[in-house]
């Protein structure tokens, strides 16, 4: 599904063969939704999330202070299992993983091709522990109480395990996933002849479109995403092991008939970097020193995930300030540099002289009598800061929601992705409130997009959202300075 129905071959292919038929990540900076939401009212605020492709937007609801029910519609199931993974790594608890560790490997995990051999080995031994979140609703509820499974169709769940078995393979068996060509193979397809003066080409992007909109973007670190698809180094490492969470299929023609093919399918021309490291609250993330941004959007990233992470397990802002800029740290000093303090929770704010090895500290596991003998991990998480219920929705759900009575006038707030937006239909109106807020992701950062198709996105968002019974309130200028689009219900 995609916006003008008018350019539907040009706009798909473009998108297609840049962005990909999976997108891992949200082409939008992460947003608290509630701030959409300015009418009191009693009970939860319940915000139905479509397509937003990671965890940005849940994990700013998770620090709003507010009691929200998200219901959440992906477009695979592969997302689903993502989302998992990456809310047991920023709720580990502290005596397992430090703040800094949990930041590094969630962006590790969240935006790399390839990640360090501790992620993956993260990620292996709490396989079963994920099995068993899909196929168990009590360990859920008593393991991850935010989360609900119940909506989700048995086939779904069996797939599920299917994706988390996959990710357990071995990491000495590349074969089953050769990150390293699939990616290169995906890049040729999209550069075609000019691939040998690929970095032209992604300087070209960057100038035209990124640089002035996503200030903090550094081109080299975009560049060398675009050549190899490792976004976030945030610490002097090896990034070797494929990341299979970012494996999916597609049906595609081999030999004449129809087959699944597994790769990675996913963005290859916007970046990780959008969702967390284009944009701060911080002025001094914004200093500019000979032309140069003094921080990166991966140290941006870091940052902000980082706060976030705190925020989630300690129920307080996060009060440090920045690392030491890139100019700072190369700045001639008369003392040597000392270790770098860890930053950890409040619990954990007491002298800590163990070094950080390259990856997390050995998992502290806890086995008990039943199972003992198939030496599965138990796994523990934090019990978040939060007042948010995240209730998973079965794939292609949208059009059957209006339908259901227990849906009709349910959502405060309805969020679109830029690929989801022809569910901006009449028969929309049915699950909203009457004074409830429609907000749809803009397509300022989504690079394939040509100056025509983009001039064309919010008259023709308009035009739905008129048969829809909504009109407009953003500002005139919202295409160019806003990262959603605000429409409101009207009778």
């Amino acid at each position: 599904h995609y916006f003008i129905q008018s350019n539907l071959s040009q706009f798909t292919m473009s998108l297609l063969e840049g962005v990909g038929h999976l997108s891992w990540w949200g082409f939008s900076p992460s947003s608290d939704l509630t701030t959409y939401c300015t009418h009191n009212q009693e009970g939860p605020l319940r915000v139905l999330c479509v397509g937003a492709n990671d965890l940005r937007h849940i994990l700013r609801l998770m620090c709003s202070g507010r009691e929200v029910e998200v219901y959440l519609m992906e477009t695979n199931l592969e997302l689903y299992c993502r989302h998992l993974l990456l809310l047991s790594v920023l709720l580990q608890p502290s005596h397992l993983m430090g703040l800094q560790e949990k930041t590094e490997m969630y962006l590790d995990l969240y935006g790399n091709s390839h990640v360090r051999s501790a992620s993956f080995k993260f990620v292996k031994n709490n396989i079963p522990n994920y099995i068993r979140m899909v196929t168990d609703e009590d360990y859920l509820r008593d393991i991850l109480p935010m989360v609900d499974l119940s909506l989700l169709k048995f086939k779904e769940r069996d797939f599920m395990e299917g994706i988390f078995k996959f990710w357990a393979a071995s990491e000495t068996n590349e074969e089953t996933f050769p990150m390293e060509r699939l990616w290169d193979s995906r890049v040729r397809s999209f550069l075609g002849d000019r691939y040998d003066a690929g970095r032209n080409v992604y300087d070209m992007d960057f100038s035209m479109k990124l640089k002035e909109r996503a200030s903090l973007l550094d081109f080299n670190e975009y560049a060398t995403w675009r050549q190899t698809g490792v976004s976030f180094e945030v610490r002097d490492g090896v990034y070797d092991t494929p990341n299979r969470t970012l494996c999916s299929g597609i049906v595609k023609m081999i030999g004449g008939a129809k087959r699944l093919a597994r790769g990675y399918w996913g963005d290859i021309v916007c970046s990780p970097y959008l969702a967390h490291g284009i944009h701060s609250t911080l002025k001094e993330m914004y200093e500019v020193r000979n032309r140069l941004n003094v921080r990166t959007a991966s140290e941006v990233s870091e940052f902000n995930v980082m706060s976030l992470i705190h925020q989630i397990n300690t129920g307080r802002t996060y009060d440090k300030p920045p690392k030491p800029d890139r100019f700072t740290l190369a700045a001639p000093k008369e003392q040597p540099a000392t270790l770098e303090e860890v930053i950890e929770e409040e619990e954990e704010e007491e002298d800590d002289d163990e070094k950080i090895e390259d990856g997390v500290k050995d998992l502290k596991i806890e086995e008990t009598k039943s199972n003992r003998k198939s030496k599965v991990p138990v796994l523990e998480l934090n019990k978040p800061h939060s007042k948010l219920k995240v209730k998973l929705l079965p794939l292609g759900t949208m059009e059957q929601l209006p339908k259901k009575q227990n849906m009709v006038n349910t959502f405060d707030l309805i969020y679109l992705s830029n690929s989801q937006v022809s569910y901006f239909t009449p028969e929309l109106t049915a699950i909203l409130k009457e004074d409830a807020q429609v907000v749809v992701e803009n397509v300022k950062y989504v690079t394939p997009i040509s100056k025509e198709l983009e001039a064309g996105y919010l008259p023709k968002i308009k035009e739905l959202a008129t048969k829809a019974k909504c009109e407009f309130t953003g500002p005139s200028d919202a295409m160019r300075n806003e990262f959603q689009l605000t429409f409101h219900r009207v009778e």
